[in-house]
């Protein structure tokens, strides 16, 4: 969420040939909220339309949401919307998506089930019934978005995303979502604590693109 500068020219292109377009301050736990406006303003100049704040890690809690979204949409004004990504790895995807809308995000990313990284994305269905209750208004259908939820998508899903023992650290360290099956994998190979990498990885501020750096944090604790 630091390197809004390379994505100028791609924010250029995409407008020319009529896309909509979004940008993501990924790992946005990692910074305070002025940074965070520096760079979606970054991103709006160059012909972004709406700046997501993203947790990434799923670390954010509550406040941390608020502050920064309310940074990025004070920055910004009307020059393009604001959007929250949240994760599951917490609990509070959900409650940190209600709060993104009251401090001013008008986009908020979310999946059925949950499905995604880590402990998943914000489930859809669940933020569309809390969202309902808190008079906010979606222009989705509760009902048979938990009908989809439960019939289509369960499915076929290959399993569940919960909020176990390695997701849980993900939240707690700071830690890239993504990172999740990988730590599993360099446990299991170097027979560490899983928990103990995600750990190291939060502490050395490890981002996406980093992974190989997992397994020599495994390598390092055997």
């Amino acid at each position: 969420c630091t390197e809004a500068d390379i994505s100028i020219q791609h924010f250029g292109v995409a407008r020319e040939i009529g896309l909509e377009t979004v940008g993501f301050l990924m790992m946005a736990h990692s910074q305070p909220p002025e940074v965070l406006a520096k760079q979606a303003r970054i991103m709006a100049d160059a012909g972004c339309q709406c700046v997501y704040v993203v947790d990434s890690a799923g670390a954010m809690i509550l406040e941390d949401v608020t502050v920064r979204v309310q940074a990025v949409v004070a920055e910004l004004g009307a020059d393009a919307q604001v959007g929250f990504h949240g994760h599951e790895n917490l609990g509070l995807s959900v409650a940190n998506s209600v709060l993104a809308v009251r401090a001013g995000a008008v986009q908020i990313d979310g999946s059925t089930r949950a499905f995604g990284a880590g402990a998943g994305n914000t489930p859809l269905e669940v933020f569309a019934a809390v969202a309902e209750r808190q008079g906010i208004t979606t222009g989705l259908h509760v009902l048979q978005l938990v009908d989809v939820a439960e019939d289509v998508v369960r499915p076929i899903m290959d399993g569940e995303c919960v909020k176990d023992r390695l997701a849980i650290i993900m939240g707690y360290a700071g830690v890239y979502s993504s990172y999740l099956k990988h730590a599993y994998r360099a446990a299991e190979r170097y027979g560490v604590s899983g928990a103990e990498i995600l750990l190291e990885c939060g502490r050395q501020g490890l981002v996406g693109g980093q992974e190989d750096q997992i397994i020599q944090i495994a390598a390092t604790l055997a």
